[in-house]
Order: structure tokens, then C-alpha cells, then sequence
């Protein structure tokens, strides 16, 4: 009787442990790739924005206080994800997006952001309005030593008529980014986000892949000329010498009207970063479910033994 009992005992701890290797066998394969991967951490050197032949606004991320805080002081900058800024030093900026806020869901992944847009621009007396008349340019300045690794994470600038601080909701914004697309290419891409009908759409993009092994980093451009409504997007690639040359340069979206003034007359510049986290299946927190329920089983059994 003793020898059946101990034969019982021993099956159900091989059971108890089939429970506990298939919760955190499957929770591990649904993430795998991404939770264990190294972070993807942008890098941006510098956010500009000129006005006319003069520049109104300049962050070269060197006084060591990451965003909202900036040249225009505690709460220079609106958003999301502030979190996943995560330092700054050396004249840079350095984003983990994995730690920003969720801000979409792709499949069985979570879309996870931060999002910076400079606030002082919405009231026409102040010299920093970016409206129809003016002629200005949006700069982001960006290390090229740390890549998107998967298709979902980025790194680059935006222009929005968005102000939800004075109650604008707002219908446009355009992200000029770097990123990777599904043949695993390094690109620069622009993206149109409408916020009334709820669509995110792509519009251009053109690998840089080929240039990637002198390459230093790049700088994306939103600009528009003076009584024009349509943005204009650009990029100028550089190579990694200490002083840096043009590897390429060119226009993203030529040919398209990239309208953004309806309604509103300003808009706002602004820079984010995107990463995508697993996001485990029911099945997968089942089974992890029974595997934790199957160690708090055997904890008590080993108790009371």
C-alpha cells in the first residue's frame, strides 16, 4: 500500500510539473523574439524648428532632463508615453517606446509609443504659429546605430493640427519615420493618420537598406513654403565620419498633396518612437494559469507532508 501511494504521489508531481513547464513553455514561445530580445532604443540628437529664415525652436536634449521638459521649460512638449523617455545625456535623447503607452493593437501585439508635440503653437500672436502663411520646416536629427530589428518599431518626426489642451481633437497628422517594412528593409516612410474617420494610412516609403553600413545618421524633414497648405517630406542620410557628408538625400511622398490645414490654421511639430510587446493568447495565460496554480499545489502538499 505504501509502494501504491508513493507511485501516486510521484505521478502527480510529473503532472504538476507537465502543467507548470507547458504555462511557462508556451508563455515564453508567445513572446519569444520580443520580451527577450534587447530593447530597441532610439537615438535623437536633435529637434529643430525654423520659421521663415529664422529657427524659433531648438532641442539638442543637453541639459539632462528628458521630455516634457525642454527649452520652453517644465512642459515644453505634449503627449503620450513620457515614460519611455528614458534619458538624456551627451546631446541625446534616448527612447525605450517598450516602456511608452499603449496606443494601438496589431494581431496577438501591442503597439506601445511615446509621442512628443511642442505645445506653443496655436495662438497667432505668438511668434512660434505655424499657420498657412508661414514658411517653416520641422528637423529630427537621429542616430543611425540603433536600428528597428522587427517591422512595428520606429523612430522619427510628426506635424499635427491636434491641441487637445484647448479642445481640439483635430483630423490630421502626418509621421515622417524610419522603420523597417516586410522584407525586413531599413526605410524612410511617411504615414497620414485621420483621426475623424479613425484610419492610419501609408503613403510612401524607400529603403535605405543599401546604405546602411556607412551610414552615421539622418535627419527627416517636414516643411511647408508660405500660403501653401500641403506639407513637404524629406531626409538627408549621413555617413558615420566625424564630419559627416551627405550619403543621400531625397523627397518621400513627391507627388502626393499632403494636406493638413482643415479647419485649423496651425499646427504643431513634434517627434515619437514605436515598439510592439507580445501580448500572450487566452490559451497561453491559461495554461501559464494552471502552471502557477500547479506550484501553489505542490507548495501546499510539501507543507503538509
Amino acid at each position: 500500500m505504501v509502494f501504491i501511494n508513493v507511485i501516486g504521489e510521484a505521478l502527480t508531481m510529473i503532472t504538476i510539473r507537465s502543467l507548470i513547464a507547458m504555462g511557462i513553455g508556451a508563455l515564453i514561445a508567445s513572446t519569444s523574439g520580443f520580451a527577450f530580445a534587447l530593447p530597441f532604443t532610439p537615438i535623437m540628437d536633435e529637434f529643430r524648428i525654423t520659421k521663415g529664415p529664422a529657427e524659433i525652436f531648438n532641442d539638442s536634449f543637453a541639459d539632462g532632463v528628458v521630455p516634457p521638459s525642454g527649452p520652453d521649460g517644465a512642459a515644453t512638449y505634449f503627449g503620450v508615453g513620457f515614460d519611455g523617455m528614458t534619458s538624456e545625456s551627451g546631446g541625446s535623447l534616448t527612447m525605450t517606446p517598450s516602456l511608452g503607452d499603449p496606443t494601438g493593437l496589431i494581431g496577438t501585439f501591442a503597439e506601445h509609443s511615446t509621442v512628443a508635440s511642442r505645445l506653443l503653437a496655436t495662438n497667432p500672436d505668438n511668434p512660434n504659429f505655424l499657420g498657412v502663411d508661414s514658411a517653416f520646416s520641422i528637423h529630427g536629427l537621429f542616430d543611425m546605430s540603433n536600428l528597428p530589428m522587427v517591422t512595428g518599431q520606429s523612430f522619427g518626426i510628426r506635424a499635427t493640427d491636434r491641441a487637445l489642451g484647448i479642445g481640439n481633437e483635430g483630423d490630421d497628422t502626418y509621421v515622417l519615420f524610419v522603420g523597417m517594412n516586410l522584407d525586413s528593409d531599413i526605410v524612410v516612410a511617411l504615414r497620414h493618420v485621420n483621426f475623424v474617420t479613425d484610419v492610419s494610412t501609408p503613403l510612401d516609403a524607400f529603403s535605405i537598406q543599401s546604405l546602411l553600413p556607412t551610414a552615421g545618421k539622418i535627419e527627416l524633414i517636414l516643411s511647408k513654403a508660405a500660403g501653401a497648405s500641403n506639407l513637404l517630406a524629406s531626409y538627408v542620410l549621413y555617413d558615420n565620419n566625424v564630419s559627416p557628408t551627405i550619403l543621400d538625400a531625397g523627397s518621400i511622398g513627391s507627388g502626393l498633396t499632403l494636406g493638413i490645414y482643415s479647419g485649423e490654421d496651425y499646427i504643431r511639430g513634434g517627434f515619437q518612437s514605436t515598439d510592439i510587446v507580445a501580448v500572450p493568447e487566452p490559451a497561453t495565460l491559461a495554461l501559464l494559469g494552471l502552471g502557477l496554480a500547479g506550484m501553489t499545489f505542490a507548495r501546499k502538499r510539501k507543507t503538509h507532508a
